[in-house]
């Protein structure tokens, strides 16, 4: 992934990603950091979302299984808050898709499946990058 200019600097886009299973935390960090992107990674959501005011993120994935505050619950914290509007959410989960589907719901905006291949998880994300970047200039 070729760095952006932003703001007269180096830029890379940032992605937070959060998911209780240390295993999986760590797959999915060691592949979109190896494609070049800036990764923030927690197994605790609370924390995360704590973490964004001070680093915030370009795109955010969630695990929807998570004990205290779930991605769903997440989805909507983030969603409730208008700084977040144009910031897309991955969510990353073993649920089937009829399930997964609430995440839409509470304003993700897309899904995907784990066990996913890298290049569903690559694709899923530029894809999502691609249209932020899109909305920004669309906003001026």
């Amino acid at each position: 992934m070729k760095p952006a200019i932003a703001g007269g600097r180096l830029d890379t886009n940032r992605i937070l990603i959060v998911d209780d299973s240390p295993e999986i935390l760590s797959i999915t960090d060691a592949i979109l950091s190896s494609a070049g992107y800036e990764t923030i990674a927690y197994t605790e959501g609370s924390i995360a979302l704590q973490i964004m005011n001070l680093l915030p993120p370009d795109l955010i994935i969630l695990d929807v299984n998570m004990p205290q505050i779930d991605g769903f619950e997440m989805t909507r914290r983030i969603r409730s808050n208008s700084i977040w509007d144009m910031t897309p959410i991955l969510l990353f989960t073993a649920l089937d898709r009829a399930q997964a589907v609430l995440g839409l719901e509470f304003g993700a905006d897309d899904i995907l499946s784990k066990p996913a291949s890298i290049d569903d998880l690559l694709g899923k994300v530029s894809l999502l990058l691609h249209f932020r970047h899109r909305q920004q200039l669309r906003a001026g």
